[in-house]
């Protein structure tokens, strides 16, 4: 009887640990999201110096982004990481190099401007564009906000609403917009 009982108390101990052996998974490394604390986006115009507006992370409101109306601006913007001032990261290279794997997305609301990419503009693979260097045309004065968002693997890449795009959300940061004659 004995040998049964150790016959058994043996074979329940191979059995836990072929069972753990089995279960045992390679890790999985997860990438960490890049920290941006700040956007940057600068305006060129014909006849005018370029001029850049930086939104940061300790601001307690929108930056404000004065525009001449009936006038078109080639738009750039940039993602930094400056969280450590001896080593700023500039994600934009990155974002960039992902194309596939990224998207901007300009939203106004308030005032009436259109934006398509500049010849300067990155394409993804698929030939669609990134939106880091675009055109925008003002038309009459008027006030507002443009909201700027980095889409990390978006669903798709084209649409008039942020929800068009799915894929999650890197940064959202609102600029105010004062358009003048």
């Amino acid at each position: 009887m004995k040998t049964h009982f150790y016959t058994y108390q043996i074979l329940s101990i191979f059995l836990f640990a072929g069972f753990l052996a089995c279960t045992k998974e390679d890790p999985v490394l997860v990438e960490e999201q890049e920290l941006i604390t700040t956007v940057a986006l600068t305006f060129s115009r014909e006849g005018a110096p370029s001029e850049t507006i930086r939104w940061t992370s300790d601001l307690d409101q929108s930056p404000l982004i004065g525009l001449k109306s009936n006038t078109q601006y080639t738009v750039s913007v940039s993602f930094l990481d400056e969280s450590d001032p001896g080593a700023v990261e500039n994600i934009t290279n990155e974002v960039k190099k992902e194309a596939d794997e990224h998207q901007i997305f300009y939203e106004f609301s308030g005032v009436a401007i259109e934006f398509e990419q500049a010849p300067s503009d990155v394409l993804d693979s698929y030939q669609n564009p990134l939106y880091v260097n675009t055109l925008w045309s003002t038309s009459n004065s008027g006030s507002g906000v443009v909201r700027v968002y980095l889409i990390h693997e978006p669903i798709q890449k084209t649409g008039s609403a942020r929800s068009d795009f799915g894929g999650e959300t890197d940064i959202a940061v609102d600029f105010t917009l004062q358009i003048e004659n």
